[in-house]
């Protein structure tokens, strides 16, 4: 993955951020070639060959949609295992598939401790409390799981009938073109056009990479900051000094906006080691800088049972 993969994985979110669901990178299914191209200077049919020889790689392979948990009166919430040995996380992703409620994993290596980072969905903190003891019981190393409330901006619609209709088909292929979504709901083209963008802006559901897609070479690092008022300076540090930074949102990493003022957060390739390490020694002796957390994908798994069921109901309720 060179500079200009990155710049074309950076800008299929039309502000070129970073956000995530629960873990996947949000990729803005409105966002066309052209419009990458022009960000990253290069001809549209350059970008079109680049993402079609990611894809051959493995990589956006395919796409996912993910349903806002707030459509069904939930939240998101994360709790990590740790894991003591390798062989433990093929056994740990089986068994997890027997939990209600649990949506995506991660399995990542944070600061020399491997660990499973398990996304699952509750309607209160004591419910999440409960379910953690539960997903505790998985792993070898018996420490009590502290879960975590993922935030994620709420959907300021309520999905109609025929929006109903319209998600269930682009859950089940997120890369259905209008004149498919029409033809399945049978409705007007203009109809599954305006019900689909009405989805993306409101956030009812996210686009992001699909399970079957590789794990790109890149380390999440994230710097907590002794003060708000570092924020920009040292985030106009970091794009100068490298302009492959890719900044996470300010609500990316499913923290609420305002926890998150004191946070700077990007992806960076990871696929350098020496040049990241010297990077980071850098940027964690800067002024305001108080730690510096790097994290490393191995891995993930989806878990579509529960969303799929949610749907489902949906649908044949309002049929």
């Amino acid at each position: 993955m060179d500079a200009l993969d990155f710049a074309i994985y950076r800008f299929l979110s039309r502000s070129g951020e970073a956000r995530f669901w629960a873990g996947r990178r949000v990729i803005d299914p409105t966002v066309t070639p052209r419009e990458i191209a022009e960000r990253v200077g290069i001809s549209e049919s350059g970008v079109r060959a680049r993402l079609l020889h990611l894809a051959d790689r493995g990589f956006l392979k395919d796409r996912a949609v993910i349903p806002n948990p707030s459509l069904f009166g939930q939240r998101i919430y994360v709790a990590d295992l740790l894991v003591k040995q390798s062989v433990e996380v093929d056994r740990i992703l089986r068994d997890l598939t027997l939990v209600e409620g649990v949506v995506f994993t991660r399995d990542v290596m944070d600061e020399d401790e491997r660990k499973i980072q398990v996304h699952f969905v509750s309607e209160s903190d004591p419910t999440a409390a409960r379910h953690a003891a539960l997903l505790g019981r998985l792993s070898s190393v018996g420490r009590p799981l502290v879960p975590q409330a993922y935030y994620t901006p709420p959907c300021d619609r309520e999905l109609s009938p025929l929006d109903w209709r319209v998600l269930q088909v682009v859950w089940r292929d997120p890369e259905a073109t209008f004149g498919e979504i029409a033809e399945t709901v049978r409705i007007s083209l203009k109809t599954a056009a305006r019900s689909y963008h009405q989805m993306v802006e409101s956030r009812a559901c996210w686009w992001t990479h699909g399970p079957n897609s590789e794990e790109f070479p890149l380390a999440l690092v994230r710097a907590d900051l002794q003060s708000s008022k570092d924020r920009d300076s040292i985030a106009g540090w970091i794009l100068k000094e490298a302009p492959g930074w890719m900044p996470v949102a300010s609500d990316g990493f499913g923290l609420e906006p305002g926890l998150a003022e004191t946070v700077v957060a990007g992806l960076v390739p990871a696929d350098a080691p020496t040049i990241l390490e010297r990077f980071l020694r850098k940027f964690a002796s800067l002024e305001g800088v108080s730690r510096i957390r790097r994290t490393f994908p191995l891995g993930s798994a989806t878990y579509p049972a529960w969303f799929a069921d949610r749907i489902a109901d949906r649908v044949h309720a309002r049929s």
